[in-house]
């Protein structure tokens, strides 16, 4: 028989959690599970096979959680749409489940009909954010504009470009090639960079770049 309604996997090594999920939606009558999964090794081979519409995905699914194998599962299930399923409630995961571009994000606890809410909508081709997570959104972002703000106030444009490079692993010779000065240069403007934010060494002045979205790794 046919599948009737959005075709939804969900990948989770709860199985408790699955199965409260499978009769949660089989009872909407508008979803049908059509897989599970405990692991990313399983869930990537039954999503290759079954082409659902909507994965549910841990974010903490093992080994590596959700995010690490969130690339190879839209590569076997091009026309998937992704909604994490997350205990996190902090900016960080959420922003990083943004960065690798799911389309929905929603907390295990939350109520059921959240989560069919999220479902409908990255269905639909939306994105859907979960309303509690918004403000936290908001916050992280606002945080990283102001760090942003603040270093390129303190920092010439020639630190800011040195610290940009340091913070992606490149060391004295390779900055001093890049932006063609010597490295009795570089070694300066990164002395000058460590005084003027209050930083002791190269890697916390990686850490800063990072941590105020200076750079993506």
């Amino acid at each position: 028989m046919a599948d009737k309604g959005t075709r939804v996997f969900i990948a989770d090594d709860y199985p408790f959690f699955r199965l409260g999920l499978r009769v949660f939606l089989e009872e909407t009558g508008e979803m049908v599970a059509v897989g599970e999964a405990a692991s990313a090794r399983e869930a990537i081979e039954r999503v290759r096979s079954l082409q659902p519409d909507v994965v549910l995905l841990d974010l903490d699914l093992p080994p590596e959680g959700g995010l690490a194998v969130l690339g190879e599962l839209r590569y076997v299930s091009p026309a998937s749409r992704f909604v994490v399923l997350s205990r996190w409630d902090d900016e960080h995961h959420l922003v990083a489940a943004l960065e690798h571009g799911v389309e929905g994000y929603v907390l295990k606890n939350a109520d059921p009909q959240v989560i069919l809410l999220a479902i409908t909508a990255v269905n639909r081709g939306e994105h859907w954010l979960q309303r509690e997570m918004t403000g936290k959104l908001f916050q992280e972002f606002n945080r990283i504009a102001l760090g942003k703000r603040e270093v390129e106030h303190l920092l010439t444009a020639r630190e800011l470009e040195v610290l940009k490079l340091l913070a992606l692993g490149h060391r004295n010779s390779e900055i001093a090639y890049q932006l063609f000065i010597s490295e009795r240069t570089v070694k300066a403007h990164v002395s000058n960079l460590l005084r003027k934010l209050h930083l002791s060494d190269r890697m916390q002045a990686i850490h800063y770049a990072i941590r105020n979205g200076l750079v993506r790794v």
